[in-house]
């Protein structure tokens, strides 16, 4: 389970050590495809655009745009799961190309909890 051994209980243990340069990730991510909006702010104007979300955590997300976003820009960003809407802010945290990284900023708690059972559903069934 590449570093991770389960013990009794099903509690998962990280076997591994860190080295220089390794992530050390504070909220587990899982890869997802879903279809979402985002807002934010040209020039002048308030601008929504698509986006196909491709990995998602509790402490923010990433996605696929054809809109060249900024490290720092500010979002409103919008996406069904299990049923409910979530509207979240976020602030971009790294672009590469049409893939952009941001952090969820003071998320609701209704959303962190939806999407903490949606990743453990996606890991432990």
């Amino acid at each position: 389970m590449d570093g991770f051994e389960k013990s009794k209980g099903k509690k998962l243990t990280f076997t591994g050590k860190y080295t220089e340069g390794d992530q050390k990730r504070k909220n587990p991510r899982i890869p997802v495809d879903i279809k979402g909006t985002f807002i934010y702010m040209d020039s002048e104007n308030k601008i929504t655009e698509k986006c196909i979300i491709n990995s998602l955590s509790t402490g923010g997300i990433s996605f696929f745009s054809n809109v060249v976003l900024m490290r720092g820009d500010a979002l409103v960003i919008s996406f069904t799961l299990e049923n409910k809407l979530i509207t979240a802010d976020c602030k971009v945290t790294r672009t590469h190309g049409k893939e952009v990284g941001s952090k969820f900023i003071h998320p609701t708690e209704d959303s962190v909890k939806i999407i903490q059972q949606f990743i453990f559903k996606k890991i432990f069934t």
